[in-house]
């Protein structure tokens, strides 16, 4: 056991660091924190995005955002309604995802199993730089925007007199 009593001459006074350094220990301090929260945000709200350039068939996962396509082949859906969450709602129901083809080949979008993409098996994108965006229902895929047709489902479109591009309206 230690005695203390032997250095009850010895004062101590609060120490009080200097201004510059209280600022950089806030500062610190805060990067620290903010660092812990962009890595828990990571596990619970992963990054989705652009996925790196395909050039051979591929099986989409649910954190594809974009999936660029460049050549002849297939891009297989995931399963439009995904499990089933404790209040009976399909997980992936709500979830969207764009194909585009940035080749000249032919991208053949495919529906999990049986599912279809607005009542068809496959929707194909047949020319350069045609883009499709789909949407899960929790059982089946729909388009919302097809480039190929130039069409906007439940929207209004717009073609520029000079560009020829089309403009979606009512959003």
């Amino acid at each position: 056991m230690v005695d203390y009593t032997k250095f009850s001459h010895v004062k101590y006074r609060q120490y009080e660091p200097p201004e510059d350094y209280r600022r950089n220990y806030f500062i610190d301090e805060f990067n620290k924190i903010s660092f812990s929260i962009d890595l828990l945000s990571d596990e619970y709200f992963p990054k989705r995005g652009v996925s790196p350039v395909k050039t051979a068939e591929y099986t989409a996962t649910i954190y594809d955002d974009v999936v660029l396509c460049n050549g002849t082949f297939a891009v297989n859906l995931y399963d439009a309604g995904g499990q089933t969450d404790e209040v009976g709602n399909k997980v992936n129901a709500g979830r969207r995802l764009i194909v585009k083809n940035t080749g000249a080949g032919a991208i053949t979008v495919d529906g999990s199993g049986s599912q279809t993409i607005d009542g068809a098996v496959t929707k194909v994108l047949s020319n350069q730089y045609d883009v499709v965006e789909i949407v899960s229902d929790g059982s089946n895929w729909h388009i919302i925007y097809d480039e190929a047709t130039a069409t906007v489902s439940s929207f209004g479109t717009s073609t520029h007199t000079t560009t020829g591009k089309s403009l979606v309206l009512g959003f």
